[in-house]
Parts: C-alpha cells; sequence; structure tokens
C-alpha cells in the first residue's frame, strides 16, 4: 500500500469505552484524541453518539436488507 494512503481500523469496544470514560471525567477531545494516537473527528464522532443514543456501541448493518424470508428461500 502507498505510504499517502490512509488505513481505515475500527477502535474495539474496550477502547471506544475508555474514551467515553476519559471525555466523562472532563478530558478535553483534544487530550483525548492526543493520548489515543487517533484523529479529534474521530472521538468527537463518537462523543456525539455517546451523548445522543447513550451507548458507544457500533451498529453492524449486512447491507440491504432482505426481500424474502429464510422461510420463503426454503
Amino acid at each position: 500500500m502507498a505510504n499517502n494512503q490512509s488505513v481505515r481500523r475500527h477502535l474495539d469496544a474496550f477502547t471506544r469505552g475508555r474514551i467515553i470514560g476519559k471525555l466523562e471525567e472532563g478530558r478535553s477531545v483534544t487530550s483525548v484524541a492526543a493520548e489515543f494516537g487517533i484523529a479529534h473527528s474521530i472521538v468527537s464522532r463518537l462523543w456525539r453518539q455517546f451523548q445522543t443514543t447513550g451507548t458507544a456501541i457500533r451498529g453492524f448493518s449486512s447491507g440491504r436488507p432482505r426481500g424474502t424470508t429464510p422461510a420463503d428461500d426454503r
């Protein structure tokens, strides 16, 4: 992979929880981002999601919703 391309890695649930904990302690988004070595925007988006939904869990979606049920397929 070329050096100018970014690699997208998802934060695991434990790390997301640690980030939320530090923000709840009153730390700034900038200082938390620097500590974990991630972009300010990632921490900011995670914090906003937590404040809105009350959870830091990622939602998983496999794409387009099924048109048929497994029973229909059989």
